[in-house]
């Protein structure tokens, strides 16, 4: 049975809220076992649960109480491809540090309803800081361990 664009977007929205409310368990449940995430486009793909686990725990660490927030600004779908534009807004209150990430995601969803290759879109021009805030700079090559 082929994906359809509702279905895309549900799963599109349960990643969104899987980041917005910190849960990892529902992340890694909307990927497929084998599934290939690139993010940022251009750098190694993490591979798998366990992959995508690491790049988790690499942007979500909470002892150093960071908070995600995504902001959505537009979904597409398409046969069972989706478009995800939206800003990642990465807070750091203890050492007043913030980040505006605008990202531009690609999904393609297999026939079992899960996120089967996902595509990170974003560069420096993607990046501003939050008013009355410090940069945060994360050290994207610690992702990859």
């Amino acid at each position: 049975m082929s994906t359809t664009p509702d279905q895309v977007r549900e799963t599109i929205n349960q990643y969104v809220q899987a980041w917005a409310t910190g849960d990892k368990a529902l992340l890694l449940s909307i990927f497929a076992e084998d599934a290939s995430w690139e993010d940022p486009v251009g750098t190694p793909a993490f591979i798998g649960h366990e992959g995508i686990e690491q790049f988790w725990n690499f942007a979500y660490p909470k002892e150093e109480g960071r908070s995600l927030t995504p902001v959505p600004h537009q979904i597409i779908a398409c046969g069972n491809e989706g478009i995800l534009r939206f800003t990642m807004q990465v807070r750091v209150p203890a050492e007043n540090k913030g980040l505006d990430l605008l990202v531009t995601d690609h999904f393609e969803i297999n026939d079992a309803g899960k996120i089967q290759r996902a595509r990170a879109f974003w560069d420096e021009g993607c990046v501003s800081c939050p008013d009355s805030m410090e940069m945060f700079v994360p050290d994207m090559s610690a992702a990859h361990g």
